[in-house]
């Protein structure tokens, strides 16, 4: 299978739940927004947890990272409510469940490489973490990888306000709106939409990315779509 797969153009989807697709484990439901593979690949998705739901121990062979975007994520290392982003590194291990408020989180797997980090997992608050006041907003760095050249960022920006560019852009990015709504090409990205650029010097496109009239408070990764990165 193969979901917006081509990592040298653009790529942007709005969420929509009717469009939830089942997964084969019990009360678990799926949004797929790139992916190469079937039931093991590559991917990037929007998954729900039904409540009261519960999965064995499991080793992650790629990597995942995730952000928390609505009830309370579970595991033997604490409780993670909305708002929080979880790396856990190749080689790590956990048995997570959901009580009865249920989950959604946007998770990307099997996109890490094996370069020492070890396997602690990493946990971020970017709800009560505000982060670097910047020009156009704050900005809260999460997570960087020197030998990857991957960036992990949340940026809170003004209603209307453009949000720039700058270096790390030139590594390609994706960016997912936790909150609020951004516009890019006539199209405006809300609540949970997704998009991706290209590396290679920002598209005019992407120069005028700007937040919509409530602002926008968006996850974005960068360094992770260079030839570098993906052949490690």
């Amino acid at each position: 299978m193969k979901i917006n797969a081509n990592f040298k153009t653009f790529a942007g989807l709005n969420f929509d739940a009717t469009k939830y697709i089942a997964s084969p484990s019990y009360g678990v439901n799926r949004f797929m927004l790139d992916r190469i593979g079937n039931e093991k690949a590559r991917a990037t998705t929007i998954v729900e947890y039904n409540p009261n739901s519960s999965f064995p121990e499991h080793e992650h062979i790629g990597g995942e990272e995730f952000l928390v975007l609505k009830g309370t994520f579970k595991d033997q290392f604490g409780a993670f409510p909305a708002g929080t982003y979880v790396r856990n590194p190749i080689g790590s291990k956990h048995a997570p469940w959901v009580d009865e408020d249920g989950c959604v989180i946007m998770v990307k797997l099997l996109q890490m490489a094996e370069t020492g980090e070890g396997i602690v997992p990493l946990h971020v608050n970017f709800e009560k973490d505000k982060g670097e006041s910047t020009d156009f907003g704050s900005v809260l760095h999460m997570y960087k990888n020197d030998k990857t050249g991957e960036h992990v960022q949340m940026f809170r920006i003004n209603p209307d306000t453009v949000f720039p560019t700058d270096d790390l852009a030139e590594g390609g990015e994706e960016i997912f709106v936790y909150d609020g709504s951004l516009k890019v090409g006539g199209e405006e990205y809300v609540k949970w939409g997704w998009v991706r650029f290209p590396v290679g010097a920002p598209s005019e496109e992407r120069k005028a990315l700007i937040a919509g009239e409530s602002g926008a408070f968006v996850f974005r990764k960068t360094g992770h779509l260079t030839e570098k990165s993906l052949s490690m």
